[in-house]
């Protein structure tokens, strides 16, 4: 039996240890602490416009993968569609499809756009909601959140909202929104058709939606315990360590070492991040911590490129967030000249160069189709 080793515990990581254990490899994931799943704030997005993705952005991973945004666009959807069937069952149903964008509201009421929601979400999409009454629960003490705001800025999205109270015994002096979660939600006395609630609320009427989170977000911890159910589920022996280093002999890596001991494996899975994650960090130039592998910035690397991007960066940080790792097509990070770093090595989600994570449209669809195709190639089998 193959045994893999993935390196961090975001998205990437997650649906790459999945991969490998569903695909018969011996898995372990190894992460300090969860990834940045404590800033999802319940929109899943997918992928943005994939024909302009593969036209004009050269170096991005999606590009750098497929040929053809038809193809990418099919592999997309089988991947979304397989993690919403893992949440369900994970007890975290979703609603939505990869194709179809929707647009809904966080609890300032400003608009996100997504293709998956969290079914308890999905009744407040915008679209749905125009000329509509909706009652905006207002939480009296709980101070960092404005209902009156939110009704405020709902009705700039043609929603005939209103705040309405929603009395709440118990709470503790100077409450805030992390104080609501678990609660069962309230009764709200209004004559409206739907109920907006702030996030963290359970037992919701069948007239009430939640709305979208700021991070860290009631959203974000359950997405967490879905996917720690989901690793559980697919037997991957989970550890909480901090990987400080490789041993390896030659072209392939040989243990993951942290402080506990070693972890031998036949091939590794590096989905790391990138700054929050800790998978890149940035003094003068952004470097791979672990293994020093090559960072690049649109094709050149972080070295060759740094003349031009300190002057970028001087005017809009940006740039930083479109530096990474690039691969071949077996998602094999490569060294300064191009050629893979090491034979058993494979990199996936925002540990990758080329695109914008944070602001790109990507969302969930590159961690999640880079996270498949690692794990599939870790544990022996062909790609796609």
């Amino acid at each position: 039996m193959t045994a893999v080793v993935v390196v961090g515990g975001g998205l990437a990581g997650v649906w790459a240890a999945i991969t490998a254990a569903r695909a018969g490899a011996e898995v372990t994931l190894v992460s300090r602490a969860p990834g940045a799943t404590a800033l999802y704030a319940g929109a899943i997005e997918i992928a943005p416009d994939l024909e302009a993705v593969l036209a004009n952005e050269p170096y991005h991973p999606f590009t750098r993968l497929y040929r053809d945004h038809l193809q990418l666009a099919a592999d997309l959807e089988e991947v979304a569609s397989s993690f919403a069937a893992e949440l369900k069952r994970a007890g975290l149903p979703v609603s939505g499809e990869a194709r179809s964008r929707g647009r809904y509201a966080d609890l300032h009421g400003f608009p996100r756009a997504a293709q998956l929601v969290p079914v308890t979400v999905a009744p407040g999409e915008l679209g749905g909601l125009r000329g509509r009454r909706v009652a905006v629960a207002s939480v009296e003490g709980v101070g960092d959140y404005d209902a009156e705001s939110t009704a405020a800025a709902l009705a700039e999205q043609g929603v005939k909202a209103s705040a309405v109270r929603a009395p709440m015994k118990d709470l503790p002096p100077e409450a805030a929104l992390g104080d609501l979660f678990g609660r069962p939600a309230p009764t709200v006395r209004t004559t409206a058709d739907l109920v907006a609630f702030p996030p963290g609320f359970v037992k919701l009427p069948k007239d009430g939606f939640e709305l979208l989170a700021a991070a860290p977000s009631p959203h974000g911890w359950r997405l967490q315990k879905a996917l720690e159910k989901m690793l559980r589920a697919a037997q991957v022996n989970v550890v909480g360590a901090e990987v400080t280093d490789f041993r390896r002999e030659s072209d392939r890596l040989q243990a993951a070492l942290t402080a506990a001991g070693e972890l031998a494996a036949d091939s590794f899975v590096l989905a790391s991040g990138r700054f929050i994650g800790g998978g890149l960090v940035k003094s003068r130039l952004v470097r791979e911590p672990l293994l020093d592998l090559a960072v690049y910035y649109q094709g050149e690397t972080i070295e060759a490129a740094y003349p031009r991007l300190r002057h970028l960066e001087y005017l809009d940080p940006a740039p930083a967030f479109r530096t990474g790792l690039l691969t071949d097509k077996e998602l094999r990070p490569v060294d300064a000249a191009g050629a893979p770093a090491f034979a058993n090595l494979r990199a996936a989600g925002s540990v990758l160069g080329g695109y914008d994570y944070a602001g790109g449209g990507c969302g969930f669809g590159l961690p999640l189709l880079t996270g498949r195709l690692a794990g599939r190639l870790a544990a022996g089998m062909e790609g796609g």
